[in-house]
């Protein structure tokens, strides 16, 4: 007679159950947001005005890091209307800081919009975007 060697059905269902369950709390718990320190996430709130007088013009702006990952500011590019001008922050912000800062900038119109467009660097060496359409309005 020969012996059966293996896993008792009782004992194989409930291994079956117990990875079904680990896998099913592993999901669930990803799908929360709890394992969100294990990735990377850039994220850059941005707030603009731009103000205008005779040609000449103010940027003030707010940048907030809400990702969990330092960002490398480099520069804020405004583009529209005749006006390519780059404003350089070189500033690092850690997640939760926020910056602000007002810029003098030139050949601005009120009533035109214009792109602002931030350039940042994740430690990674990634480069990270945001592009904003700002309504240029009069002081």
């Amino acid at each position: 007679m020969k012996q059966k060697k293996g896993v008792s059905s009782i004992l194989g269902t409930i291994l079956i159950i117990s990875i079904t369950l680990a896998l099913g709390g592993l999901l669930y718990g990803y799908s929360k947001g709890l394992f969100s320190n294990l990735s990377t996430n850039e994220n850059l709130y941005t707030q603009y005005d731009l103000l205008s007088s005779s040609n000449i013009g103010f940027l003030q702006y707010t940048l907030k890091n809400q990702g969990n990952v330092a960002l490398h500011v480099e520069y804020i590019k405004i583009v529209g209307n005749n006006t390519s001008q780059e404003i350089p922050v070189n500033a690092v912000i850690e997640p939760g800081q926020e910056i602000q800062n007002i810029s003098q900038v030139s050949n601005i119109i009120p009533g035109d919009y214009y792109s602002v467009i931030v350039v940042a660097q994740s430690p990674n060496g990634q480069l990270y975007d945001t592009v904003s359409n700002v309504l240029a309005v009069s002081q």
